[in-house]
């Protein structure tokens, strides 16, 4: 291994609790770990919490190898930030296919779901465009749907996570 300085215990210890001192692959879990860096030392020349995950020896040796990828490992480490930020997994994933759609394309919504995403749209991340025609009422609540958009700000949120598009 080549000589570098080592991890600060503030940021080791930041990426260990992340993964709750467990291999970050939520098939493995292993208790043994390693502080593996998604982009190589090599390459980054840093120790920075957005770029280390803790892995076993065994999946960091894997992940030495490329039998893991990058991505895969960014999405393990996203995955686990999952568990202490605070959008559920349903707004991420609304969050991620918004963002695969062309620009100015949207998802339609129905509006007695909003409750389930409202966080993200507080946020300012997902932009909600009702329809014109005052829409179609059946017990007194609009049943057509909405048209959910991501925002600027909801792709810089997921470019802030490392995130790139496929």
């Amino acid at each position: 291994m080549e000589n570098r300085p080592a991890i600060p215990a503030d940021v080791k210890r930041r990426v260990l609790v992340e993964a709750g001192h467990r291999c970050a692959i939520p098939t493995c879990r292993y208790i043994e770990v390693d502080i593996h860096h998604i982009v190589s030392w090599a390459q980054c020349q840093a120790h920075e919490y957005d770029n280390l995950i803790a892995l076993c020896p065994n999946c960091h040796r894997r992940a030495d190898k490329g039998e893991i990828d990058r991505k895969s490992l960014r999405i393990y480490k996203f995955n686990l930030r999952l568990a202490h930020d605070k959008f559920s997994n349903l707004e991420m994933d609304i969050l991620f296919e918004l963002r695969k759609l062309p620009a100015g394309r949207g998802l339609h919504w129905p509006p007695f779901n909003m409750l389930l995403i409202k966080r993200v749209i507080d946020a300012g991340y997902i932009r909600v465009h009702q329809p014109q025609d005052g829409g179609v009422f059946i017990g007194g609540m609009r049943s057509d749907p909405d048209l959910l958009t991501i925002t600027q700000s909801g792709s810089k949120f997921l470019e802030s996570l490392g995130m790139e598009r496929d």
